[in-house]
C-alpha cells in the first residue's frame, strides 16, 4: 500500500530492476539487480516522479511507512525484502523519500528462503503523545518456510534495534500481508494463507491494541 505523508505528498513503494553492467550493448543478468524506491506525487496524484534506487544491500519488495524524528520533522521509514539474505532489509529516508540512505540488515526479523513480503504501518498509541510513532510490522515469523504470521511491534524506529517479539495473528502456512491503522485502537491485516499452503486463501483478521500489547 502507499501512504500520504503530513506534508500531503503521496508515496507508492516500488521496486525496479537495474542493470549495473553490459556487455557488446547488451545487459548481464549476473549484474542486474533489484533495487527499492518511491514513486510519488504532491498534486494529489496528478502526476509523479521516482525517487532513487535504494542502495546498500540489496533489495526488492518493500513499504514505507512516515514516523515522526526528535527535531519535529519526520522520517519515511523502508523495510524491503533482501535479496539473498535471510532477515529484513531497513533503510531510511529524511527527504520524503527522494533519496535513502544504504539500506542495512535488521536481523531481529527473520526471513524464510527465498523471502517474502512484508507489510509496515506507523501508529500513535492510545496513551502516548501525538507525535510519537511506533511501527507495526507483518510477516510469516518461521525461519524455514511461509509459517505463522506474526505482528512485530517497534516503540523507537530511529532508535536501532527495538523490535519486540512478534504476536502470532495466524498460525499455519501464509505468505504476503497488508496492515492498517483503523479508527478506535484497531488495526486490520489482510493476508494469504491456507491449511496446506500460505495461497490458498485470502483472510482479514481485526485486532486491538490491547490484544497486541499486552500480548
Amino acid at each position: 500500500h502507499g501512504v500520504q505523508l503530513r506534508a500531503g505528498r503521496l508515496a507508492a513503494p516500488a521496486y525496479a530492476y537495474y542493470v549495473h553492467r553490459r556487455l557488446c550493448g547488451r545487459p548481464l543478468p549476473c549484474c542486474t539487480r533489484p533495487h527499492a524506491l518511491v514513486v510519488y506525487s504532491d498534486d494529489q496524484g496528478r502526476s509523479w516522479s521516482k525517487g532513487a534506487l535504494v542502495q546498500g544491500v540489496g533489495t526488492g519488495e518493500c513499504q514505507v511507512a512516515e514516523v515522526a524524528a526528535g527535531d519535529g520533522g519526520s522520517v519515511l521509514y523502508c523495510s524491503a525484502r533482501p535479496r539473498r539474505l535471510r532477515c529484513r532489509a531497513v533503510a531510511l529516508s529524511t527527504d520524503r523519500g527522494l533519496r535513502f540512505g544504504r539500506s542495512v540488515r535488521c536481523e531481529e526479523l527473520c526471513e524464510p528462503p527465498r523471502g517474502c513480503q512484508g507489510s509496515v504501518v506507523s501508529f500513535t498509541p492510545e496513551e502516548e503523545d501525538d507525535d510519537a510513532s511506533w511501527l507495526l510490522f507483518s510477516h510469516p515469523t518461521d525461519r524455514r518456510r511461509r509459517r505463522d504470521l506474526g505482528v512485530y511491534v517497534n516503540p523507537s524506529p530511529l532508535s536501532g534495534s527495538s523490535w519486540w517479539p512478534p504476536w502470532l495473528l495466524y498460525e499455519g502456512p501464509c505468505g504476503y500481508s497488508d496492515l492498517a491503522v483503523c479508527p478506535g485502537g484497531l488495526f486490520g491485516c489482510l493476508f494469504e494463507c491456507g491449511p496446506v499452503s500460505g495461497c490458498e486463501e485470502i483472510a482479514f483478521c481485526l485486532f486491538s491494541q490491547q490484544q497486541l500489547l499486552g500480548a
